[in-house]
């Protein structure tokens, strides 16, 4: 039984790495969906927070991002994510600047 498992383990791992990678497609954000259902709670230069509901939050990514490249040349990381009372969601990104590896 032992083997069968180790045998098993081994296909599906040489099945994976047969596998052709996939391609990364990037789209570009539908703004107008976006600013339908999001809206600006605070900002300041550190942070933006937003409050959302009917979209996902990787949706608002690419928007807090243009946000933190605007202040300051950083990277938006996605710092807190709190549900409101009405099912409405505020997500926090933060601000960063990542050191270069």
């Amino acid at each position: 039984m032992r083997q069968f498992f180790i045998a098993a383990s081994l296909l599906c791992l040489l099945s994976a790495c047969a596998a052709e990678p996939e391609k990364v497609v990037w789209e570009q954000p539908d703004y107008n969906h976006i600013a339908a259902h999001t809206r600006v709670v605070e900002k300041t230069s550190n942070f933006v927070t937003y409050e959302y509901k009917d979209i996902r939050v990787d949706e608002i990514a690419p928007i807090a991002a243009l946000y933190c490249q605007d202040h300051g040349g950083r990277q938006a990381v996605l710092y807190d994510i709190t549900m409101r009372p009405d099912h409405a969601r505020r997500a926090t990104f933060m601000c960063k600047k990542l050191a270069d590896f």
